[in-house]
C-alpha cells in the first residue's frame, strides 16, 4: 500500500523552516563579525555547505508548485541530508550552540509528520547518532550539558517519533475518512444532476430577483432559452413574485412560446431553498394531461378490444345474412335499399372494430432511415390508384428516422381526411411540403377546403370525436399516437389562412439516437 497525502500546511509547514532556516545560517554567516555565533576557525567549506543548505530548501519549495499530490516519503531524501547538515554544522562548525540541537528536534519533529514511521524512527537514530558524536568530540562544550543535554535529547528524538507519528496516523485516517465522505458526496451529487438532467419535468433554480442560477434541459427547452444564465420570462417572474407574496400556487397555466414557436400551456409550481432563491417546476399541461389519461386509456383499451370482439362475431353474421339476402332474386327494390343499408353500416362498424382492435394491439415502433420526398413520391403514386385526386409535393430530400409501415397509415389517413373534410380533388389538390423548422425536419399537408372551427379544435386529436356521422373519430388519435411513438409530433396549424393544415415535425436524428 502506497499512501498518499494531498498537498497539507505540513510539508509548506516543513519546507518554508528549511527555507528560513537557511538564510538565518546565511546571515549568521555574513554577520560573523558582529554575531559571532560560528566558532572563530569555521572551515573554508562551510559557506559551500550553507549554500547547499539553501539549494535543498528551495528543491523543497519547487516540490511544492509542482505536485498536487505528493507520496509520503517524498521529503525523506531532504530530510537525510538536512540532517546531516546539522549535524556537522553541531560537531565542526559550532559546537557549542544549544540551539542546534533544539533546532534538530524541531526537524525530526517536523521529519515524522510527512513521513511513514519506520523512517521517522530512522531520522529520531540519525539525529541520536549526531547528539552522542557531539557528546564524545566535545565532552568540554556547554552544549554536552544542561536540560538539552545530550542523553536528554536522545530520549526526546524517540519520545517525539512516538507521539508525532501516532498523531500523524490518526490524521491520515481522518483526512482519509474525510476524503471518502468527499467522494461519496460528490457521487451523490453527481447521480442527482444526472437524475435531474433527464427528467421530464423542468425544474429551474432562480434568485428571486428573476435571475436564472441553474436549468436542466427539459426547462431550458420549454421555456425557448439557448442560455442557462438568462432571466425568468415576465409571465412566470411575475407568478413567482405572486408566490413569494402570498405563498399560493396557482394552477392556471401560463403560456410560452416553445423553440419551434408555437404556444404551449406550461404549469408551474414553486418551492423555497433559502431567503434568496426558489426552485421552479415547470411541467407541459399537455404532458401532465396525457400522463394522466394513460390509465385511462391502458384500460379503456382493453375493455374497447374485449366489447370489439364480442360485436365482431354476430356482425359477421349480419354482414354475411346481408350479402346472401342482395343476392335472392325475389328481393324488392325497398328491399334491396334496406339491405344496402345494413351492409354499409356494418362495413362501417367493421372499420371502426379494426381502429379500436389496432390500438388496443399496437406493435412497437421499429423506426428505419427514410428519405422522406423519394418515399413521398411512391407514396402519392400508390395513394392516387385508389384516389383520383392531385397531389403537390414541394422542399428537399432529408433523412429521417420512423417507421415506414406507421409513416404511411398516418399520412393516409390525413390525405383521407383531405378528401373526406377538405374537398380535395382533381381540382382542388392536396399540397405536401417538406421543410426544416429550426431543429425539425416539417412535413405539412394542406388541404383547400374549409378547415376546422376553434371550437372542434379543442377536440381534435381525442378518441371518438368525429363531426361526421361516417367517421370513427379514431383515425387523428391514432396519428397522434403512431408520431408520438416514432419520436414526432404532429399539429394543426390554427394560423392557416385557408384549408386545414397539419404539420409533422420529425425529431432530428441525433436526438432519437441519445
Amino acid at each position: 500500500m502506497n499512501p498518499q497525502i494531498e498537498r497539507q500546511p505540513l510539508p509548506r509547514l516543513y519546507s518554508y523552516f528549511t527555507l528560513g532556516l537557511a538564510m538565518m545560517f546565511l546571515a549568521f554567516y555574513f554577520l560573523e563579525e558582529q554575531l559571532h555565533w560560528w566558532q572563530p576557525s569555521s572551515p573554508k567549506i562551510l559557506p559551500i555547505v550553507l549554500s547547499g543548505y539553501l539549494a535543498l530548501a528551495i528543491l523543497n519549495i519547487m516540490n511544492l508548485s509542482s505536485q498536487s499530490r505528493q507520496k509520503v516519503d517524498l521529503y525523506l531524501p531532504s530530510l537525510l541530508v538536512e540532517l546531516l547538515i546539522l549535524g556537522f554544522l553541531m560537531l565542526y562548525v559550532a559546537p557549542n550552540q544549544n540551539d542546534l540541537g533544539l533546532i534538530m528536534l524541531i526537524s525530526v519533529g517536523l521529519g515524522n509528520l510527512i513521513v511513514s514511521q519506520r523512517f521517522g524512527y530512522l531520522l529520531s537514530a540519525i539525529a541520536t547518532l549526531m547528539v552522542l558524536s557531539h557528546s564524545y568530540l566535545h565532552k568540554e562544550s556547554p552544549a554536552s550539558e544542561g536540560f538539552l543535554s545530550s542523553s536528554v535529547l536522545s530520549m526526546l528524538f524517540f519520545i517525539e517519533a512516538l507521539l508525532v507519528q501516532s498523531l500523524r496516523i490518526r490524521l491520515q485516517e481522518a483526512q482519509n475518512q474525510v476524503q471518502l465522505n468527499q467522494d461519496q458526496l460528490y457521487s451523490a451529487a453527481r447521480m442527482n444532476d444526472l437524475i435531474i438532467e433527464r427528467m421530464l419535468t423542468g425544474v429551474c433554480i432562480t434568485q428571486n430577483k428573476g435571475r436564472i442560477l441553474r436549468i436542466n434541459g427539459s426547462a431550458k427547452e420549454r421555456l425557448a432559452l439557448e442560455d442557462a444564465d438568462l432571466q425568468l420570462p415576465k409571465i412566470i417572474f411575475n407568478r413567482l413574485l405572486f408566490w413569494l407574496e402570498y405563498q399560493i400556487q396557482v394552477d392556471d397555466a401560463v403560456i410560452v412560446e416553445d423553440l419551434e414557436g408555437y404556444n404551449q400551456e406550461l404549469i408551474l409550481s414553486f418551492a423555497a431553498i433559502d431567503e434568496d432563491s426558489s426552485l421552479v417546476f415547470i411541467d407541459d399541461k399537455h404532458s401532465l394531461a396525457k400522463r394522466t389519461n394513460q390509465f385511462k386509456q391502458a384500460s379503456l383499451a382493453r375493455m374497447a378490444a374485449s366489447i370489439a370482439h364480442e360485436i365482431r362475431n354476430p356482425l359477421n353474421a349480419v354482414s354475411h345474412a346481408s350479402q346472401l339476402l342482395q343476392e335472392s332474386p325475389d328481393l324488392k327494390s325497398d328491399d334491396k335499399r334496406l339491405n344496402e343499408i345494413i351492409f354499409n353500416h356494418s362495413q362501417r362498424m367493421e372499420t371502426i372494430i379494426q381502429n379500436v382492435l389496432q390500438i388496443s394491439k399496437r406493435k412497437g415502433a421499429e423506426m428505419q432511415w427514410i428519405q422522406i420526398q423519394h418515399w413521398l413520391e411512391h407514396f402519392i403514386d400508390e395513394f392516387k390508384k385508389q384516389h383520383p385526386i392531385s397531389i403537390n409535393l414541394d422542399g428537399e430530400n432529408y433523412d429521417i428516422l420512423f417507421d415506414p409501415s406507421q409513416l404511411h397509415q398516418v399520412i393516409w389517413n390525413l390525405c383521407t381526411n383531405a378528401i373526406r373534410y377538405g374537398n380535395a380533388d382533381e381540382n382542388n389538390a392536396i399540397d405536401m411540403s417538406i421543410s426544416r423548422h429550426k431543429h425539425n425536419i416539417q412535413l405539412s399537408i394542406k388541404d383547400n377546403g374549409p378547415g376546422i372551427s376553434e371550437d372542434e379544435q379543442v377536440y381534435l386529436f381525442e378518441p371518438f370525436h368525429t363531426t361526421s356521422a361516417q367517421g370513427s373519430g379514431l383515425g387523428l388519435y391514432l396519428a397522434k399516437e403512431l408520431c408520438e411513438a416514432n419520436h414526432a409530433l404532429i399539429r394543426y396549424d390554427n394560423d392557416a389562412e385557408q384549408g386545414a393544415v397539419f404539420n409533422i415535425l420529425f425529431t432530428p436524428s441525433n436526438d432519437v439516437l441519445k
